[in-house]
Parts: structure tokens; sequence; C-alpha cells
């Protein structure tokens, strides 16, 4: 690329591009404040001798993030954390690798592939990689584009909610885009916030505050540094200029014109924003307009609030949102984006849930069931983690194995039972008194929200009756009481009740409800039962009275204790008479008792002791200043929840190996028991007792049955097809191997290695009428069965085909030249001897003593090579 350009060329072109990169990552629809910021520049005059890149994209992107981490990780490129030394150089989040190799994703030749990066490998030192080709001024998007990669953003077309459209993360450029008129998608928007709430986006949140190493972005438009022409030598090369026949249509696409082509080419890209089009105006955004000063340092600012979402939930408590952009004005370049959240969250109330339905989380379990196994029968029930609960986790009924079915519940689920806070965005939410989500705004004791506390009065009481049997009513609380609260002293035999003046009731009629939440008196009424010990609370204000009451058995109870508020208004017109404030006594009570330390297991809890003002009968609580310090007496002590938390046990699963020995694992979980049967899972540390094994040794049953087999016999046919047999013996010690496995015993086999022998045909006649001569005959292979000929037969075994014969003195004189057999010739020729005795041996092991012509100069040597391998006539 520094060869293309130049380095002076390379470097002004490089930070042209960031400067687009960081105006897409400040765009408003991303949702978050990124500063892209340049903290160093390298240029590569050559190429390095460990940096490999060509046309494998993959092989270059890793050869590439070893080779940075190698050459600059411990001085720039390293543990993404502030340097501690003034001389340090700045640490990076992200390196960029820009390159002209046409390179391919998985294949090692050229294609259409621009860009590619490891997904949500930033921060990670040896993952935080791009690599982009350089296709022009078009380069901006694709470092945004991979850098969103880096960044935790998947492309949108993996989203089902956000193909169809282009944007930044579209899985392919869009042709005639401007790269600065791009936004992010909705899905990209999600992506990154889940990425800046991982661990993984840790390096993020430390920022260099030495601004030396910042290396300054133009804050020009990119137009305004590169001219037409120059775009132009950008994308065709050094021959090309701007085609002035398009001029009136330059800034829908640049059209450049090649010193030696006839016709304009394009691209089908438009110039960059601030290019010259006509007199005393630019294009910006594909359009040719006037030019207007560019604002410098503008710091962006909200729009006003958009309207209200619709209430997530259709009944009961749920949440609604709202948005704003930051373009009131949008943020220059240089100037700051909008502090504060983008997005809104209140709580929405809608019309009581039906009595009887599931809880919305349990709600959404049995729909994610609905979806997963098409079945309507199998009923789910919600399980809160203490560590998420904002995740839904869901288990059968009866059962006690959550599963993870999505990462978020819907927006307003409760954190937990019995909690005011919700779920927005997958994250517990405080919800404060004026209704908005993370509000810290709260309601005093008498319901005023962010109020002082003294327009109301706290009325305390308690029920000590110990005899009885049936519904005996402890109080009426009034109407407009708020901040109710009854609770058992100590867990009994006996049941809390409440009726309001249209019967609506808990536990009334000798009728026990499971714990939950109740309209009575025009408020939400929570019930909480663990064991035998109660307590109910509720917000208010009530339209109606209350009347608390308690079902006894066996004539005992420990004794309960209730509280609310009343306005001073309220207490002023129900009060005919005043006492003066001399006649108030005031002493040390145990006002309440604190919620148990543990669910099981055996806890404690303490007394609160509060100062009580006792006028006539009557008391309620004070300030603590009113009693003597000195007699304030200690919390009372008891002991709470001892039933025992137990373990629970699964099933033991299959052994790891099925012969030999393995290991099995089961599920052990600590639980506590409702009275209703119900097991509630908590923490391991609550179970005294010693935790049963997960894991057991076990042996697999195959090698209970062994059989073992002795070799084959020979086949029983040496030609054509026979069979085999072999021993099979039981190795078990009882004998009790399973028949069905038992190998065979016998089996077909073939044998073909005699089927062939020799053949042999009559001898022929002496070849010699005097002296000596040879006779021959026919020596064939053949198979002894179908007589067909072959090559199987033992060579060693073979029959001569040639032997010598003798047929008496011969008187006539032999020409040797017309003898024309060497065998023959050894017979007849009058030798004297070898002429060439040194060459005479190899003559032999070439085999040339064939050949008359060597025979006669070697004849000695060839005379007792056929004499030797000649047969003897045995006739």
């Amino acid at each position: 690329m520094v060869q293309y350009h130049g380095a002076d060329a390379a470097q002004r072109f490089l930070l042209t591009v960031m400067n687009m990169v960081y105006n897409m990552f400040q765009h408003q629809s991303l949702g978050a404040r990124l500063n892209i910021r340049v903290t160093k520049l390298v240029l590569l005059h050559t190429r390095p001798e460990k940096l490999k890149v060509g046309h494998h994209g993959e092989k270059a992107l890793q050869s590439f993030c070893h080779w940075q981490y190698e050459e600059y990780g411990t001085r720039f490129l390293g543990n993404n954390h502030i340097p501690g030394s003034r001389d340090d150089p700045p640490p990076v989040d992200a390196a960029v690798l820009v390159t002209r190799t046409d390179f391919c994703v998985h294949k090692d030749e050229p294609c259409d592939t621009v860009g590619i990066a490891y997904l949500g490998g930033t921060c990670s030192p040896k993952r935080k990689c791009v690599l982009a080709e350089d296709n022009g001024l078009n380069l901006a998007f694709t470092i945004a584009h991979e850098l969103g990669h880096n960044m935790g953003i998947s492309h949108d077309d993996d989203h089902a909610t956000c193909t169809g459209h282009s944007h930044i993360m579209s899985g392919e450029w869009v042709k005639g885009r401007n790269p600065s008129d791009l936004s992010w998608s909705t899905c990209s928007r999600d992506d990154l916030e889940k990425f800046l709430r991982s661990k993984a986006s840790s390096c993020l949140l430390h920022t260099d505050p030495r601004n030396r190493y910042l290396i300054h972005l133009p804050a020009k438009l990119p137009g305004m540094h590169y001219s037409a022409d120059e775009q132009c030598q950008i994308l065709f090369g050094t021959n090309a200029t701007f085609c002035t026949d398009m001029e009136h249509l330059m800034c829908a696409g640049l059209w450049c014109l090649v010193e030696g082509d006839k016709s304009c080419k394009t691209k089908l890209d438009p110039p960059l924003d601030g290019t010259e089009c006509d007199a005393d105006k630019w294009c910006r955004a594909g359009e040719c307009v006037s030019k207007t000063p560019i604002p410098q340092h503008v710091d962006g600012d909200w729009s006003s609030w958009g309207s209200w979402s619709m209430c997530s939930r259709s009944c009961g408590t749920g949440a609604r949102f709202r948005q704003r952009k930051c373009d009131n004005p949008p943020p220059g370049t240089g100037g700051k984006y909008c502090q504060k959240a983008s997005v809104e969250h209140k709580v929405c109330e809608g019309p009581p849930c039906s009595k009887g339905l599931p809880t919305f989380r349990d709600q959404q379990c049995q729909s994610h069931d609905r979806q997963a196994t098409k079945k309507k029968n199998q009923m789910m029930t919600a399980v809160i983690n203490d560590e998420r609960p904002c995740a839904l986790f869901c288990t059968p009924v009866g059962k006690d194995a959550p599963v993870l079915m999505a990462d978020r519940v819907q927006d307003g689920t409760p954190c937990g039972p019995y909690m005011s806070d919700l779920c927005v965005n997958g994250k517990c939410q405080k919800i404060g008194c004026d209704g908005i989500i993370g509000s810290s705004a709260k309601e005093d004791r008498c319901g005023v929200c962010n109020g002082d506390g003294k327009s109301c009065k706290i009325i305390k009481g308690d029920f000590n009756h110990s005899r009885g049997m049936g519904y005996i009513e402890a109080a009426v609380i009034p109407v407009g009481a708020r901040r109710i609260k009854v609770v058992e002293d100590k867990p009994s035999h006996s049941f809390l009740a409440l009726k309001d003046s249209s019967k609506q009731s808990i536990n009334n009629d000798w009728k026990i409800e499971l714990p939950g939440e109740f309209e009575l008196a025009g408020t939400t009424v929570r019930y909480v039962r663990r064991g035998l010990w109660e307590k109910m609370s509720a917000k208010g204000p009530t339209k109606t009275p209350l009347h608390l009451m308690v079902l006894m058995f066996h004539d005992q109870t420990y004794g309960i204790h209730y509280e609310y508020t009343v306005a001073l208004n309220q207490t002023k017109e129900k009060s005919s008479e005043t006492v003066k404030e001399a006649k108030h006594m005031y002493l040390w009570t145990h006002s309440s008792w604190e919620d148990c330390t543990v669910q099981c297991g055996g806890g404690e809890r303490r007394t609160v002791v509060s100062c009580m003002r006792i006028p006539n009968k009557t008391m309620s609580q004070v300030n603590d200043s009113y009693c003597q310090i000195e007699n304030r007496p200690a919390p009372q002590i008891r002991k709470c929840n001892t039933h025992h938390c137990q373990w629970v046990t699964g099933e033991w699963g299959h052994c790891s190996v099925t012969c030999g020995k393995g290991l099995q694992r089961r599920d052990v979980g600590c639980v506590y028991q409702l009275q209703n049967g119900t097991h509630i899972p908590t923490r391991d540390l609550y179970c005294l007792s010693s935790k049963p094994s997960v894991v057991q040794h076990c042996e697999g049953r195959d090698c209970l049955t062994v059989w073992e087999a002795s070799e084959w016999s020979k086949c029983s046919s040496e030609c054509g097809r026979g069979s085999r047999t072999r021993t099979v013996t039981c190795r078990n010690p009882q004998g009790l191997c399973d028949p069905a496995s038992r190998p065979s015993e016998e089996e077909t086999c073939e044998d073909h290695s005699k089927c062939y022998v020799w053949k042999t045909g009559e001898w022929s006649k002496c070849s010699s009428s005097c002296g000596r001569g040879l006779q021959s005959r026919v020596v064939q292979c053949m198979h002894k069965v179908t007589g067909r000929h072959g090559s199987d037969c033992p060579g060693v075994l073979k029959p001569p085909a040639y032997r010598q014969c003798h047929q008496g003195a011969c008187n006539v004189k032999v020409n040797v030249n017309t003898i024309t057999s060497p065998r023959l010739a050894a017979l007849t020729y009058k030798c004297t001897g070898d002429q060439w005795a040194v060459y005479c041996r190899v003559i032999r092991e070439k085999n040339l003593c064939q050949d008359m012509r060597w025979y006669q100069r070697c004849c000695q040597t060839c005379r007792d090579f056929y004499t030797s391998n000649m047969p003897t006539n045995s006739s």
C-alpha cells in the first residue's frame, strides 16, 4: 500500500479514512459514546519476514495478530491498561492492517472479501486485530464494519429483525451509498451494549489521559482533502481524472476517465463529503448544496423525549420506555457526545391480573416451553437465580433441574418474589417512588415521595391472645393506612387472616391460601409463609377497613405484631381529646423482629429495640432521644428456621465406560422444604451434614461376557472352496457367557495354492543323427481341474524342457557356421579355448552365449554354461 500511494500520501489517506471511521462511531444510532483515537501509525515500506499476508484471509489475519503482538505487544499493544510511567507508549484496544492484497476468507485466491476480524476480539492481546483491503476511500466503511465485529457486533443478517435494510453491519457494501450516510441498526446497538456489559470490554474503560501520543485526525470534511481528480486516481490509478461530462451528476456518483479510454467509468460510489461540485457548493450526503461553515468542537445535546411506549404487561406492574436522540445539535468534529442515558424507563400499572394466573415469570417459562416442545401439557415453572435475577431459568414442575431459557426476562419482570425492583434490559433496576426506573426517589413512611416522614404517625400493636379456637379479631386497620406489616413473633400452628368489607380475604372461611399476592381493600397484600412462620404486608393506602384476624388451633399462639401509618390530620379527626405531652410515658420496647439470618439449618433473628410513647392504652414509636439511653435493653435473640436443610440427590448417570472401571455422576443440591412439600434450592453451606458423593466408581457390564477363540485351522481344501474350524472357550469365572454373543467355530474358506500343476509333453527326436544331440518337450502350468493355463505353479518344481541325447560317433566334419542352435553348437563345435578370456565371464553373465559370434570367441566358457545346465539323457 505504501508503494502504491507513497509514504506521505498514504499517511494523509489513512488519517482521512480514520476521520470518517471516527464520525461513523459517533453516529447517534449506535447509542453509545465510542471515540476512535489513532495512537500509532506504522508505514511498512517492506513487508516484515514474520508477517505473511497472502490471498488466504484467515491465515493472513492470524499472521498479523501474532506479528503485532510480538513486534509491539509489550510496548504498544500490551495489557490494555494505562501505562504507569510517563514515558511509556500508550496502549491500544485494536490493531488494523491495511493492505492492497486481494484476499478471501477461507480460500487461497482473490475474491470480493474486503475485510476480516475476530468477533469480540477487542481487548484480547492476540485477537484484537482487523485486516482491511485498500479499495479506495470506502476503506472507511470496511474498517468501521470490521471494528464493529471486533467489538462483538454481528452481521445484521444474523438477526431476523434487522435483515433487508442497509446499515454499517450489513453483510455486503451497498453500491452508491456514502459511508458518512450510513447508520447502525438496532441489532448492532444491542450487540454493542451486550459487549460493553461483559468483561471482554474491560480495556475500553481505560483511557490514556496524555495527549502527546494522540495523532490528531483532520477536522475538515474528507472531500476538502481530496479533489475529484484525486479521488479518481485512488480508484482507477494515476492516469485517471474526473469525467467532466458527468459533472451535473457528480454528487450522485463519481465518474472517472482513464487516459486512453473512450468512455467514463464508475464504481457507483458517490464522491466524499466536501468535494466541490459547483461554485461555492460541495457534495453533502449525495447532493450538491451550498457551502456552510463547519462548526468546530460543537458538543452534542439531547432532543426532546419521544412518547412513552406501550406497557410491557397487559396486567399488573410492567415497564415502558421513551427515547431521545443526541441531535440537537449532533456533536461536531471533536465535540462531545451527549451525557446521560438516551433511554428512560418507568413503571406502568395495568389492571390487576386475574387470581390464580401464573406469575409473569412463570408465563414466560411456559411460553418458551411450548415453542421448544410444541406441547401444551408440560408445565414449567420459573426458578430465580440469585446471581442472575434477570435471566430466565425454568424447571419442570416438581423437579429441581433449572435450565437457562433466555439471557433476559421480559422488561417489567420483578427481580424476585415480593420485590418491587424490576428487570429492564437484562438488569435489575431500582424503582423510584416517582415511577422512574433507576430513580433514587423514595417514599417516606407516610407514603409521600421524597417526603420527610412528618406528615403521618406509626400505629403499632401486639396481639398475644393465647386461648380459644377459630377466628379471633386482633385489630381493625383503618381506611388510608399505609406501610402495613403483620408478622408472627415466632412460628406457630395458628394462621394469619385478613378480610375487607367486600368479602375479599386471605385464609378466611377455613380455607388456607398458598403464599402470593392478593387484592384487598384497594391495595396489594403480599402473603409470605415459610414453614410455620407467616408475614403479611401491603403498601396501601387502603380504601376500606381491613380486619386482621388469627385462626387459632390448640389454644396456642406466640403472638403477632402489626404496624401501619396514618396521616396526622386523619388521627386528629378521630381523636376526641388531646393528651398533654407531660402525661405521656416513654419506654424501650422490642418493637419487631428482624428476618432470620438463614433460610434453614438454624439461624438467628434479633428484636428491633424502639422508643415507644404510651398515652392511655395505645402506643406509637417516637425518636430514640425521648427514652433514656442508659436503660436501652439489648436485643433479644431467638433461633429461627431450625428445620434442617437437606441434600437432594438425582439419579446416577451412565457409566463413563462400557467395559472396565469408570465413573458415574449425579446432581446433588441443598434444599429446604416448605409446608406444602415444595423443595426450594439454597446454598450448599446451609446443609450441615456431609455432602453426598457426586461421583462414584462403576464397572462396565460388557466385561462380564468374554469368549476366547483360538486361531483358525488350515482350509480343508487345497484347491477351491472348503471349510476351517477353531475352538471357542468361555473365560468367565462363573461360566456365564452369553450364548448370543458366542463367536462362530466354523466358516467357509478357499485355497487355490495347489490347483495348478506342471504338465509335460512327449520328448522330441534327437537333434543329431550322430554324436551328441538335444531333445525337447512342452512344459506347461495348468489347472488340474479346469485345464486352464496359469502361472501359479511352483518354479522350483518345474520339469526340464531339454535333455541331451547321443547317437554314436560322427565321421563327418560339421561346419559350425551352419549350426544355429547354441546348445547344439556346444555339443558339436570343436573348441580350442576362449579367444577373449578377459571378457568371456561378462559374455556369459549377460546371456550373450546364444549369439554365435560371441560363442565362437568364448566357446569354452559358453560350452561349460550349456553343458552344466543341460539335462542328461536318462533313456
